[in-house]
């Protein structure tokens, strides 16, 4: 830890009467008995005696020597004094403010027990009470973690020298370290409530990694160019950003690229020594040196395919591209730097295993959104079983904060992956929603729908979404969640960071914020949660290997899904926000259903033509019985499932689970019958072992099944008549319709 600067000039030096008057000053203001008092004017003197060896000319100087040599014995319990409160002196003179403490001391003493007993009127004091008077307004904050925030806040004050709160600087809550960092982020929310930061709460996390946009010269130094290449580098990016593209991304990529490009020359052919001198035959080896590099540098699994190496490469061609086509302007800076010709082209790209390796990558591609369609149904049923559970525990216990706690972070587990898979936003996309962006409009018929408007992001592109039922859910709760966070009654202003930018971003109503903390939930966060509760639904691969789900790979499903429901390609392009169809035909590739149903009918016609009109014939009562022996059938109501035992139904009963279905009275039988054979289904699973996805997708098939039987059984009689009437078309037919009620659709109206 860093130790307390030397006492600045002006100070007097040392003097022990004057030090122990001070002392003996101060111990008769503490809030002590008189015997306490004595024992800590005893301590007093015995740290003053030790403080008369310490080497140094001023009271501070001698100080530091004290902490550094003197106090680590003590605290190991060793040389110390024999008085059973040996910390009484230290707590004196530090109290009394006539030494600034260095964080070595501080971490290992709770200063809020030392503020207790000074008079009221020490500013010290007063500051305590200001902060512990604030923190009692922060609903948000355990109990525990207020004590932690005051005592480090009076750690910052005893260490800088300040006396009042509004002195802390942003600077200050940056260097505090690890060691006595806890209860940083909580400390940091009170003092944006005091108006001490003029800014929305950080988390330690975003005080420290937040780092604003570097230069292109200072992007070239980072990266190691050599030096003789950092000029044409430079001017390259310059220009790159002033004419193309400023994407702050996008031209770390490039420089890096290049680095290795100018690296490889370095090694290689050390010969070039300008950007002028480059030829074909020195580009060329580079191919196989950013294969072999990209292998050594790469994350994840070694040996895995990667297309990093022809990233880089592509950058290098598209700079040599640029550089020459530049350079034939008038009075272009690039006139000198340009080469003869282009030394690399896209024919020395091929035949070296980059086509190989994009095949692969994409076949991979292909696997996973097929594993996502089968695993995301489980998924999707766990947080929602989840949220559900916190949700009535937190009914039945509503003072409980751990209850409360629990039921935020299952919502926003639920929320983040429903926006993600129902909207098909990339994750900076979602990050960056607001209020604003919900726009309310009026159909010429009167009839009122939402957009979800997303701000341009990888192609400087805006769109819309239409905002459906089941997105429109969503977003509602989030607001709903979000007020209640605040306790307000609007979204309120939050400020925010674009990390791959490297720059704020406006002030503005976010969407995804107040998860725990009053600030904009992170990129990182919502990774880290989706990684999380993919690895507690213990969702699989194909292979039976974890399947990890990342924010895009929602993004695949939702165009997996669309595609399947056989709506249009340049509508899906539309809702992504694809550059190009090729993006979406990808996805076109997987498992359409119009492939599928149209194979089965051909596969059906060839079936009737060989075997006749025999082959569909209903079954008789032997072979009903011989079929019905082999195999575990479920009722389902209106026909019998014969899915495999063991298995759960994708479409979890959806059917039951709609509002717009309305069950039959005379249908309850076959409601309890299907209760009882899925709830001892669901416990033989639970007996079994089944993964929590897996789990959370058959309680929720009995939860439809529970809702549905309650709703036929809460008929009125009359209406159940007129209900089975309307479903039957012989006596709609020869009877009178009773008027039937309209049902109850549950719809959503957004209140920003």
């Amino acid at each position: 830890m860093n130790a307390v600067p030397h006492a600045t000039p002006g100070i007097p030096p040392y003097d022990r009467g004057r030090l122990v008057a001070q002392l003996s000053l101060a111990i008769a203001t503490f809030r002590f008995t008189p015997a306490d008092r004595r024992r800590l004017l005893q301590a007093s003197h015995e740290l003053v005696a030790v403080l008369d060896q310490c080497p140094g000319q001023t009271l501070q100087e001698r100080w530091l020597d004290f902490e550094r040599r003197v106090w680590p014995v003590w605290v190991a319990g060793l040389n110390r004094s024999s008085l059973s409160r040996w910390t009484w002196g230290v707590r004196a003179i530090v109290t009394a403010r006539l030494v600034r403490p260095g964080w070595d001391l501080l971490a290992t003493v709770r200063v809020s027990q030392w503020i207790a007993r000074l008079p009221a009127e020490n500013p010290m004091a007063q500051q305590a009470v200001l902060l512990e008077q604030t923190l009692a307004t922060v609903s948000w904050v355990m109990p525990s973690r207020r004590a932690i925030a005051v005592n480090l806040g009076l750690r910052l004050l005893l260490a800088h020298g300040y006396d009042a709160v509004q002195q802390i600087t942003e600077q200050d809550l940056h260097d505090v370290p690890r060691a006595v960092a806890q209860g940083g982020d909580v400390l940091d929310a009170v003092l944006c409530g005091l108006g001490v930061f003029t800014r929305t709460p950080q988390r330690g996390t975003s005080r420290h990694s937040r780092r604003e946009r570097q230069t292109p010269a200072e992007l070239v130094t980072i990266c190691e160019v050599p030096e003789r290449f950092h000029a044409v580098t430079t001017l390259y990016l310059e220009t790159y950003a002033a004419r193309i593209s400023d994407v702050y991304a996008t031209l770390q990529h490039k420089v890096r690229a290049i680095a290795h490009f100018w690296c490889y020359l370095e090694q290689v052919h050390p010969e070039v020594r300008t950007c002028a001198e480059v030829a074909p035959r020195h580009a060329r080896g580079f191919v196989e040196y950013a294969l072999t590099r990209a292998r050594q540098v790469q994350r994840g699994v070694a040996g895995d395919d990667r297309t990093t190496a022809h990233a880089w490469v592509i950058d290098v061609r598209t700079f040599f591209a640029d550089l020459c086509t530049w350079a034939t302007e008038i009075d272009s800076p690039f006139a000198t730097s340009a080469p003869p010709t282009i030394p690399l082209t896209r024919h020395d790209l091929r035949g070296v295993g980059f086509e190989q390796a994009r095949r692969r990558k994409d076949a991979r591609m292909v696997a996973t959104v097929l594993d996502l369609e089968r695993e995301m149904p489980k998924l999707r049923a766990y947080t929602w079983i989840r949220w559900h559970d916190a949700e009535t525990a937190l009914h039945q216990t509503p003072d409980d904060l751990s209850a409360r706690r629990l039921e935020v972070s299952a919502f926003w587990d639920w929320a983040l992956l429903e926006l993600l898979i129902q909207s098909g936003l990339r994750i900076e996309e979602a990050s960056e929603l607001t209020t604003l962006d919900i726009l309310k409009r009026q159909m010429p018929d009167g009839r009122v729908y939402y957009l979800l408007h997303v701000k341009p992001s990888k192609f400087d592109r805006a769109r819309v979404i239409p905002i459906g039922d089941g997105l429109g859910r969503v977003l509602a709760e989030i607001i709903r969640h979000v007020k209640r966070f605040y306790g307000s009654d609007a979204v309120p202003l939050c400020d925010h960071w674009d990390h791959h930018e490297k720059r704020p971003l406006p002030r503005a109503p976010y969407l995804l914020q107040g998860a725990k903390h009053p600030s904009v939930i992170g990129i990182t966060t919502i990774r880290g949660r989706l990684r999380q509760i993919s690895q507690a639904a213990e969702i699989r691969r194909a292979d039976g290997s974890p399947l990890t789900l990342l924010p895009h790979d929602c993004r695949r499903v939702f165009a997996s899904e669309h595609l399947n429901n056989n709506l249009p390609v340049h509508v899906i392009q539309a809702l992504l926000g694809h550059a190009t169809l090729d993006t979406v035909m990808v996805y076109a590739k997987l498992y359409p259903t119009q492939l599928v149903e149209a194979y089965r009918t051909a596969v059906r016609g060839a079936y009737r033509t060989f075997h006749g009109e025999e082959s569909l014939r209903n079954p008789t009562t032997e072979e009903w019985a011989t079929f019905e022996a082999s195999c575990s059938l479920r009722d389902m109501g209106t026909h019998l499932c014969a899915l495999p035992t063991g298995d759960y139904c994708p479409k979890g009963l959806v059917c039951l689970g709609c509002v717009h279905a309305q069950p039959k009275k005379s249908a309850a039988p076959v409601f309890h019958r299907m209760l009882v054979s899925h709830e001892r289904a669901f416990a033989s699973a639970q007996q079994h072992g089944e993964p929590a996805g897996q789990l959370a997708a058959r309680k929720l098939e009995v939860g439809r099944i529970r809702q549905a039987l309650r709703r036929a059984e809460e008929l009125a009689e009359d209406v159940a008549t007129a209900i089975e009437r309307a479903a039957d078309p012989e006596l709609s037919q020869t009877a009178v319709k009773a008027p039937l009620p309209l049902p109850v659709i549950r719809t959503f109206e957004i209140s920003r």
